[in-house]
């Protein structure tokens, strides 16, 4: 026969194994027709296409299942010796390549049968599952699930759906993964296979964690640089040295963590507008609106209208959608009213319903409107006074008062008047870019001025000086008139004096210390200029009472 002409050797056969045709080179005892092949005893039904190898005397027969219209059965090769062995070879190596492949994923894989029992696992599935191979190969996915091996299998629900599946789970090592399971099927569609990948996610998740924690630090540490950079740009309006503003500063970092309402008083241009910017600084509601107005400065015939809004048609001239007030817009923030001694008395009412209910109507309004800011009032009159006279209502100065803030006037802590200066006047040397300095008298005439505007007089005078001024230093021929007289008065109030050689020779030195220290910020700086050892200045400095530490503490006001 044409088949017995070749290298290989045909065996047919039936679906239970039966001999139907056998090569003539075959041994008969092995192969007579007729006696069934070894290892077919109870065989289950087989699939088409599906592979069967067969020890025999002869060697291996390898029997493929073929399903036609004509035959079901088997249809087997064999091979002479020769070329069996170079064929074994050749697959030992190709197999000892896939194994090396299988074995060289990071990710754990795992192949089951039709049936779901596992055939096949490589070392990183041990790795990561923290379960023996022994304990899985040759055991259903159902069974290991039962023996609390695993919480679920994969497996399962591929073999149930036909269709890839993925979910994490986590095993008894401890380690997270996620799980995908992918049928294999055969040329009739049927599964014959299933390919399950382990992805440990355990790394993954705790680089993860790393960097969440390196963003919430680089969040902190940003936040913290821009409160430094806030400060830093903040503290550009905060000088002093006094410790009457070190209460300032330091109450009103500390009324910013309440939404009590809060009072500052002070004279015109003390800073009080300074002092509410700091506290809205460090206040939970900073980054949300911080609204002002001064309440003199817009008609009482307005001012209503500003504060609560109105709506369309309201009166005469009203815009026909309505306008939102101050309070709404600010909702969440907070809200400053200057000058509140000048509210009237009428919308005082109406302000004293806001502060205890924090609702109000806009002006022609029916509907109740709710909001929430945090109130800061400034005046330089004397609410009490003017309650006293009937001028301001006293249940709204109560409400007002809750907390309160006073800020001395300049002329009440003149130990800040020389850092004022300082600072001013670099401030403006950069300003106009030239370096004007100022000389010992015009300093004793600024220290023993009234300064009745209080640093936004100062303000405004060191700007004059240092544009009108033709030489480098700004001598007291700049100075205007009431400046002179403060100096004269000085100079003929020092002399008149019952004061010693050793009285003068101390206040000289305080004031010559003083400027030292405050022209060249630090006291070993000073030390150098000056020609004198780092411990005099020190000594110097303690006992005239000047702080080498808090020179730089500033404050300026604008309202």
């Amino acid at each position: 026969m044409l088949f017995e002409q070749g290298t290989f050797m045909f065996v047919i056969c039936s679906e239970d194994g039966t001999i139907l045709y056998a090569d003539s080179r075959l041994s008969t005892e092995d192969f007579k027709r007729g006696t069934v092949l070894q290892g077919f005893s109870g065989h289950r039904q087989p699939a088409a296409g599906e592979f069967k190898i067969v020890q025999t005397k002869n060697g291996l027969l390898e029997l493929c299942y073929v399903e036609t219209e004509f035959f079901k059965g088997y249809i087997g090769v064999m091979c002479n010796a020769e070329l069996r062995d170079l064929v074994i070879n050749k697959l030992e190596e190709i197999n000892k390549e896939l194994e090396a492949i299988f074995e060289s994923s990071h990710d754990g894989i795992v192949v089951a049968d039709e049936n779901g029992v596992f055939i096949r696992i490589n070392s990183s599935y041990e790795r990561i599952t923290g379960i023996p191979r022994e304990e899985i190969i040759g055991k259903t996915a159902q069974s290991i699930v039962e023996k609390g091996l695993v919480s679920d299998s994969v497996t399962i629900h591929v073999l149930k759906t036909g269709q890839s599946h993925t979910f994490s789970q986590t095993f008894r090592s401890g380690r997270q993964s996620v799980i995908t399971g992918s049928p294999v099927f055969d040329s009739n569609n049927r599964i014959i296979r299933v390919v399950t990948n382990v992805r440990d996610m355990t790394e993954i998740n705790r680089l993860k964690e790393e960097l969440a924690e390196s963003q919430k630090k680089l969040t902190q540490y940003s936040q913290i640089v821009e409160t430094m950079t806030e400060e830093q740009m903040f503290n550009e309006k905060l000088i002093f040295r006094s410790r009457k503003m070190e209460v300032v500063r330091d109450s009103a970092i500390k009324f910013a963590k309440v939404d009590a309402p809060l009072l500052i008083t002070g004279e015109s241009g003390v800073g009080k507008e300074v002092i509410a910017d700091l506290v809205y600084r460090y206040s939970p509601r900073k980054g949300l609106p911080f609204l002002k107005i001064n309440c003199g400065a817009i008609p009482e015939t307005l001012l209503e209208s500003e504060l609560f809004g109105y709506e369309g048609g309201a009166f005469t001239g009203a815009k026909k959608e309505g306008r939102t007030g101050l309070f709404e817009m600010a909702n969440g923030g907070t809200v400053m009213l200057d000058e509140i001694g000048e509210l009237p008395l009428a919308l005082q009412v109406k302000l004293l319903r806001f502060v205890q209910q924090k609702e109000f109507y806009r002006v022609g309004g029916k509907k109740v409107v709710k909001v929430d800011v945090r109130l800061i009032a400034a005046t330089n009159r004397d609410l009490q006074e003017m309650v006293n006279q009937k001028q301001f209502r006293s249940d709204l100065f109560y409400r007002l008062n809750v907390l309160r803030i006073h800020i001395p006037p300049l002329r009440e802590r003149p130990e800040d008047i020389i850092p004022l200066v300082n600072y001013l006047l670099d401030k403006y040397n950069k300003k106009y870019n030239v370096s004007k300095r100022i000389s010992g008298d015009v300093y004793h005439a600024f220290t023993n001025y009234t300064w009745v505007g209080n640093v936004r007089e100062l303000e405004n005078l060191i700007e004059r000086l240092v544009v009108i001024c033709d030489r480098d230093e700004i001598t007291l021929d700049y100075l205007p008139d009431e400046m002179k007289k403060a100096i004269y008065v000085w100079r003929d109030d020092s002399i008149g004096r019952e004061q010693t050689y050793k009285e003068a020779k101390e206040e000289f030195e305080r004031e010559f210390f003083c400027r030292a220290l405050e022209k060249y910020k630090s006291s070993r700086q000073a030390a150098e200029k000056l020609g004198l050892d780092h411990s005099t200045i020190v000594k110097k400095a303690a006992k005239y009472g000047i702080k080498l530490l808090s020179r730089s503490r500033t404050f300026s006001g604008e309202s």
